[in-house]
């Protein structure tokens, strides 16, 4: 979690926001996606967590009379998970998209910022929906539609939002940033610093690290 966080840190910083403001070579569109998009995450996360109480204050209901809560109402944290990885999917593959679509070399250094990103958040998704109880079967079947999901997200980004004005797709660009951005806040960081140790640090530290060089190499 924290080596994947300072690779979309140094991501954001050093190609996604300079691409978005290439396109229009001035701010504007750029802060309005930017805003628009960390807003957007914003919401899409309090419902979520509100949904998320609103269940634990069912289930504590539940344990308290009936002293046991039941399997239909444990999987709230693997699902939740599980949404929190699609919203930041889509705006990532989207902007891939878009940087596919403009003809430009392949951002190596948001490949893997992707990928580093996606994988702890799957595993944990994962097993805490295999713990409460859900069958291998369904969890195969939301992580399918998770894979469709992001790769229709880069399709639009590749064969919709690429076609339109620059200011347009410095705004979808720059909205994928604010949604990253803000996603790292509220869940990344905060779930990678949970444990004491100086180890996520240098993990962080070395993560915008390789992003640097690796973005640095692309020229």
């Amino acid at each position: 979690m924290a080596f994947g966080s300072g690779v979309l840190i140094a991501t954001l910083c050093f190609s996604i926001l300079p691409e978005a403001v290439s396109y229009t070579h001035t701010l504007d569109a750029t802060i309005i996606g930017f805003i628009l998009g960390g807003i957007s995450y914003i919401i899409a996360n309090t419902v979520l967590e509100r949904k998320s109480k609103a269940k634990g204050a069912t289930d504590l209901r539940r344990k308290t009379t009936d002293d046991k809560i039941t399997t239909e109402s444990k999987p709230a944290s693997g699902k939740a998970l599980f949404v929190g990885s699609i919203m930041d999917n889509i705006p990532e593959n989207a902007a891939l998209g878009i940087t596919l679509a403009a003809g430009g070399p392949i951002n190596v250094a948001f490949l893997v910022a992707i990928f580093v990103s996606n994988l702890p958040e799957g595993l944990a998704s994962t097993n805490d929906m295999k713990v409460s109880g859900l069958s291998r079967k369904y969890i195969l079947l939301l992580w399918s539609a998770a894979v469709i999901i992001g790769t229709f997200s880069t399709t639009i980004g590749y064969s919709v939002l690429s076609n339109t004005s620059p200011a347009i797709i410095s705004i979808s660009i720059a909205f994928a940033a604010g949604a990253i951005l803000v996603m790292l806040g509220e869940t990344m960081i905060p779930e990678a610093f949970k444990k004491e140790g100086f180890g996520k640090g240098l993990a962080l530290l070395a993560g915008f690290l390789i992003a640097l060089i690796l973005t640095i190499a692309q020229g």
